[in-house]
């Protein structure tokens, strides 16, 4: 049987992807009081685990707990996923994988794919790479919200009904007629303890398991920060590794683009929209700059 050990930290993905692909007999989440949270919503979508809390920083006692919980998996296929967690737990894990010559993983999501790097230690106690797996599509939308947001906490409302609505819908269909490969969805809202929308998000887009999402401002709001706070508010909710868009129908305020560089947020000027519609050559632009940035 292969057992995989799992740190948890802030961001879900890296906890969510690697068991969905190596398919584990067993998985154990070392997580910590601060990210029960989140290994109760990374369980929602990759199943019940067996959970080891943890003091963050307390190298020893980790080490401790993990040899104790691992003494009675002799002849188990050990896999240690060192990408979550604080460094003193990936210190930790690491410790008791060279002691038992376990493989461990590290996955790789800051560029346009998911790769699973697979390393082994020998018997010199030399931490060698076996190999690097470009993960194929592991995970739908509905589970990425489910294990940032929380199942339940979330719901898909659909385009927008205010104004701005037209060219929220036209920016959604240029993107589903020329992305084939994605995943398109729009008001994404988040919902508080009273069942009532708190957040919303005009457009999630999903390609493989890279994922972005836009606000779409049009008419006189294109010359406030408003997108820019709710792209960054969302960042609280769905993690660092989505990209942030904000598409305008006309200039963004040339005073602002040191807070878009600051955020990491890129914004797409789509000028010539008339109400209805976009041009080939803004729905080219559009789909260019999605697709350059989560690989479509």
């Amino acid at each position: 049987m292969t057992t995989l050990i799992q740190l948890i930290g802030a961001q879900p993905l890296p906890n969510l992807l690697p068991p969905l692909y190596l398919k584990p007999g067993q998985t154990i989440l070392i997580y910590t009081p601060q990210t029960d949270q989140v290994r109760r919503r990374i369980e929602s979508v990759i199943g019940q685990c067996h959970s080891i809390c943890c003091d963050a920083y307390d190298i020893e006692s980790l080490v401790k707990a993990l040899d104790e919980e691992l003494a009675n998996q002799q002849g188990t296929d050990l896999i240690f996923n060192l990408t979550g967690g604080t460094k003193a737990m990936v210190l930790a894990a690491n410790q008791v994988a060279m002691k038992r010559g376990a493989r461990v993983v590290y996955l790789e999501s800051e560029r346009t794919q998911n790769v699973l790097y697979e390393y082994r230690y020998d018997n010199q106690q030399t931490l060698r790479l076996q190999g690097r797996t470009v993960l194929p599509t592991l995970i739908t939308i509905e589970q990425f919200l489910d294990a940032h947001i929380g199942k339940g906490q979330w719901q898909e409302a659909g385009p927008s009904k205010d104004i701005g609505g037209a060219f929220e819908q036209a920016v959604a269909g240029a993107l589903r007629a020329r992305l084939l490969q994605a995943d398109v969805r729009q008001g994404i809202k988040f919902l508080g303890g009273d069942r009532r929308p708190q957040v919303d998000l005009d457009i999630v887009v999903r390609c493989g398991n890279q994922f972005a999402r836009i606000e779409c401002k049009s008419g006189g709001k294109t010359t406030t920060l408003d997108a820019a706070k709710q792209l960054n508010l969302v960042s609280e909710l769905l993690g660092t590794y989505t990209r942030k868009f904000i598409a305008m129908n006309s200039s963004p305020n040339p005073d602002h683009q040191a807070v878009y560089e600051a955020t990491r947020t890129q914004v797409i000027v789509l000028n010539s929209f008339d109400g209805q519609n976009l041009s080939e050559d803004d729905q080219k632009r559009l789909a260019n700059a999605i697709e350059q940035a989560i690989g479509c």
